[in-house]
């Protein structure tokens, strides 16, 4: 990673303590956000999701992490509300199960996505749903159920990525770009995707589990 596009990981299942420590840094949207959640595990991930995306942008910004606002598009991606365009960082997050991975970049518009693979997920089902022909007929030549399973996830988390960088969301790109080629590819290299370089994470390289898949989403040409 070059120094302008970094990525970062952080556990979620913090102590008490550390959530106490983060509450703080919130805004009122946040922490009402927070507190909708029923289940205490589910709250606590989302005050550590958010807090340590505040602590990452105000070590970019050199401010106090409370200091960040962010506004949404309409699509629900989240940007810096408060800071000139010159001071602009931009910034994806995703999480899931008790880990998160952030994304920050000064010069190109970028989305991140990590999915835990479920290994009861009927993905044979979903990808004949969702995908397009020849992602099915990838995850479908793999003779290996474990195989298959990784695939999917792959694939799903290389449209997330997309679908948050260029701000459009999952819902309209299942079917309408294909990303199959970077399961042909060697692990990491770079697809070109109208104006966009996709790919996805070796989670080897970022000493994340194997049970987990993760792709990146930037503007090409743009660091």
């Amino acid at each position: 990673m070059s120094q302008e596009l970094q990525i970062y990981q952080a556990r979620l299942d913090i102590s008490p303590i550390e959530v106490d420590r983060l509450w703080r840094f919130l805004s009122e949207d946040e922490r009402s956000r927070a507190n909708q959640f029923k289940r205490a595990h589910l709250k606590r991930n989302f005050v550590a999701a958010r807090g340590n995306l505040r602590e990452l942008l105000a070590r970019w910004l050199e401010c106090e992490p409370q200091e960040i606002r962010f506004n949404y598009s309409d699509r629900g991606k989240p940007y810096l509300q408060n800071f000139s365009p010159s001071e602009a960082i931009y910034f994806n997050l995703a999480h899931s199960q008790d880990l998160a991975l952030y994304v920050l970049s000064r010069h190109s518009a970028v989305g991140i996505d990590l999915e835990y693979i479920n290994s009861n997920c009927d993905v044979m089902g979903i990808a004949g749903r969702y995908f397009l022909p020849s992602e099915q007929k990838i995850i479908s030549e793999l003779g290996d159920r474990q195989q298959q399973q990784l695939a999917f996830y792959r694939l799903w988390t290389l449209k997330e990525a997309y679908g948050k960088a260029t701000g459009q969301g999952i819902a309209n790109l299942l079917d309408a770009i294909d990303v199959s080629l970077c399961l042909e590819r060697p692990l990491g290299e770079v697809l070109e995707i109208a104006g966009w370089s996709l790919n996805l994470l070796n989670t080897d390289e970022l000493a994340i589990a194997p049970s987990y898949a993760a792709a990146l989403c930037k503007q090409a040409n743009r660091e």
